[in-house]
Parts: structure tokens; C-alpha cells; sequence
């Protein structure tokens, strides 16, 4: 059975991806997150473990030294501001370092504009709210989406994910062929399989589901909010293919 390495930009679908990988039987979750190289020790066979690990050269040999197999989730960055704002204003553990800044926050409108444009606190500030800054949305995502260029990774999207079940299927049968080269000693079949795993996903059951649509930036972003997005990381989202150019 196969080491899995579940990874992504935070809210782009982890806990959607593991539901999958966890409906794969005999397969369990690592002990925790994996957050620093000494982690990936957890991941055992018939074990997956979720993380956001930022891209790097030895990171991805060391990955690879240890047999374990990545599969990378990605998400159109538009969604994971709002998806982010969301997420920070809910605070359901009461550790978010973000949320006492975004409370302070009159609006939505500038809480969605500061997840965008980032911001650098002051020394005062640093010492109020226990961080430096808050990322914008390019540094927040760029420096994980390097795992999309390795060619060991397996990439997945959450739209391929959500979108409809045939664009699903096809995205659990790629993870299905990534994992496994032949399934005879799962005595089962990649249709059966497939059943298996869709009967797992349960978004509403994982503790950080609000939504999960598809395109709420479009609802939620006003013409600053764009204009915004596209001098900041309007590159990305050409490059992951989510827009042709910045008419949008």
C-alpha cells in the first residue's frame, strides 16, 4: 500500500482530498499534520497525511527518497480570499492569529481587501496582535504552488472536485491510477473503487466546511476588490488557468 501525501494552499479542498483518500479501505490519517520534514516519518503504508508544505528542490527529493506519493490541491485564488475571510471570522478553535486584526475590521469589503493586499504592522501592531504581517495572496499561495511544476506530483483541482461527477469521477480515477499501477491485491476493481470513495465524501462532516462552491468571488468581490486581485496576483491566476488575461 502506498505513503500518501495530501498537500495544498490552505482552503483549496484538504479536507475534501483526504475524504477521498480516506475512503480508499485500510487507509488511515497520520497521528497529526504534517508541518516539518521530521513529520513525513509518520506517513507509514496505508497511511495519508495532510499538510500545506511550502515547494522546494530538497523537500521534493526528500519526499521522494522516502517512497511517499504527493497529490497537490489547488484552487482558484479568487475563492480561497473569500474562503480565507470566512474561515478566519468563524475561528471555531479561538487560535486564528489573523482574526483579532480582522475584527478590528469594519466590513467585509476591507476584510476582503486586506487578505488580498496583505498588510505589515507596525511595531506597535506586531506587539498588539503577535505577528509581523498578514501575507497577500501571492505570497500567501506562491511559494506552495511550486509542487505543481514536479512531475512526480499528482495535481488535482477543487473544480475538477465539485464541479459536476463526471469531471469527479475522472479526478478519483487519475488518483486511483497515480496510487496504483494494479489493484488485484485490493480484490477489487477501479469501479468499485470509485464507489468506495465517493461514499466518503461527506463535505458537511469536515470541521472546516462552509460552503464549498465554486466561483463566490464573483458574488462577493466588488470592482476594487478585482482590480486589486489583478495587480497583485493576476499572473497566477493566468498561469493555473483559471483566466486567459486580466478582462475579468
Amino acid at each position: 500500500m502506498p505513503k500518501i501525501l495530501i498537500n495544498s494552499v490552505p482552503k483549496s479542498g484538504t479536507h475534501l482530498l483526504l475524504q477521498i483518500i480516506l475512503g480508499i479501505p485500510d487507509i488511515i490519517i497520520t497521528p497529526a499534520w504534517i508541518i516539518e520534514d521530521k513529520d513525513l516519518d509518520m506517513i507509514n503504508p496505508c497511511s495519508v497525511g495532510p499538510a500545506h508544505l511550502i515547494y522546494s528542490a530538497e523537500r521534493a527529493k526528500l519526499i521522494s527518497e522516502k517512497n511517499i506519493k504527493v497529490i497537490f490541491v489547488s484552487r482558484d485564488l479568487r475563492d480561497v480570499v473569500v474562503s480565507l475571510v470566512h474561515f478566519v471570522m468563524l475561528n471555531k478553535w479561538g487560535n486564528h492569529p489573523w482574526t483579532p486584526y480582522l475584527n478590528k475590521l469594519k466590513t467585509h469589503e476591507e476584510r476582503l481587501l486586506t487578505m488580498i493586499k496583505g498588510v505589515d504592522f507596525t511595531k506597535e501592531e506586531q506587539e498588539e496582535y503577535g505577528i509581523a504581517n498578514i501575507p497577500n495572496i501571492k505570497k500567501f499561495a506562491e511559494d506552495k504552488l511550486g509542487w505543481l511544476q514536479d512531475p512526480s506530483v499528482c495535481p488535482v483541482t477543487f473544480e475538477e472536485l465539485m464541479d459536476n461527477e463526471e469531471l469527479q469521477n475522472q479526478s478519483i480515477m487519475k488518483i486511483i491510477d497515480f496510487l496504483w499501477n494494479d489493484l488485484k491485491y485490493l480484490n477489487t476493481t477501479k469501479l468499485e473503487l470509485l464507489q468506495k470513495i465517493k461514499q466518503n465524501i461527506i463535505p458537511e462532516k469536515s470541521g472546516t466546511f462552509r460552503k464549498g462552491k465554486i466561483g463566490d468571488w464573483k458574488i462577493e468581490f466588488s470592482e476594487a476588490h478585482k482590480e486589486a486581485f489583478k495587480e497583485i496576483a493576476g499572473d497566477l491566476l493566468i498561469q493555473l488557468g483559471y483566466e486567459k488575461d486580466y478582462n475579468w
